[in-house]
């Protein structure tokens, strides 16, 4: 099981999109969902519209717009719109093995359904959002990005101002090869009550015409550069308390 036990990790999506452009890839999507869902039925028998019926899809590009549950528990789930689709899950229901296991179901049944799917430009993406607590009440987001994150944060700017820092909110991308790596921290809480860290780390491919062997590969590395970006990230201390 490839987790770390104590992981404060929350959702993990793997996300792909790609251009609604004519009136005919519209009509594509509704085909596209109700063959993906004939395919899915058995394991994700659960099926709901997502925006009211009186919004055309014309007005929904690249938003869920239905989404596939299975009966014991709403995730993982599979939520579809024009030009979009995704696998979300929980932590609790997280197993890197299975994760990707499900992905490569619905990568196989895409290109089964969906003859243009080769040919379409594709934007992959893989998205990992945690949420790292404070340690006591006095914690600022400051000080604790500072004191755990192998980065820093200076609050020296204003030094003829009497100044504190009262919120966090720093995004950064990377351009990696052909890829773009995106690192969200901010500040917020958790059931609306527990203050702490929100950090999202994304793994966004470029647009371009994929098969699903060449989508399997960029979803391995893609994962190996998350999990790499996350060590990274956080000092040793504060990592070894999630194992």
């Amino acid at each position: 099981m490839s987790k770390l036990p104590k992981a404060p990790l929350v959702e993990v999506v793997f996300e792909l999109k790609w251009d609604i452009k004519i009136k005919s890839d519209l009509d594509d999507f509704q085909y596209l969902y109700g063959d993906l869902y004939a395919n899915l039925k058995n394991e994700f028998p659960n099926r709901e519209r997502l925006t009211p019926l009186e919004i055309p899809f014309d007005a929904l590009i690249n938003i869920p717009v239905f989404r596939f549950t299975k009966n014991e528990n709403k995730y993982p789930l599979i939520q579809i719109g024009p030009g979009v689709i995704s696998i979300n899950t929980l932590n609790e229901f997280y197993v890197w093995e299975d994760f990707r296991e499900n992905i490569h179901k619905l990568l196989d049944i895409l290109k089964d359904i969906y003859p243009k799917f080769q040919t379409l430009k594709i934007i992959p993406a893989l998205i990992y959002i945690d949420f790292l607590k404070f340690n006591d009440s006095n914690t600022t987001g400051y000080n604790f990005i500072n004191q755990n994150f192998n980065i820093s944060i200076n609050s020296n700017i204003l030094n003829d101002i009497d100044s504190t820092i009262s919120d966090i909110n720093i995004n950064t991308n990377y351009q990696i090869g052909t890829d773009i790596l995106s690192i969200r921290i901010n500040e917020g809480k958790a059931n609306n009550s527990t203050d702490g860290i929100v950090l999202q780390t994304k793994v966004n491919g470029n647009g371009q015409s994929h098969d699903k062997e060449t989508l399997k590969e960029w979803l391995e590395s893609a994962h190996l550069l998350s999990s790499k970006t996350y060590k990274s990230l956080i000092k040793e201390d504060l990592y070894n308390t999630f194992n």
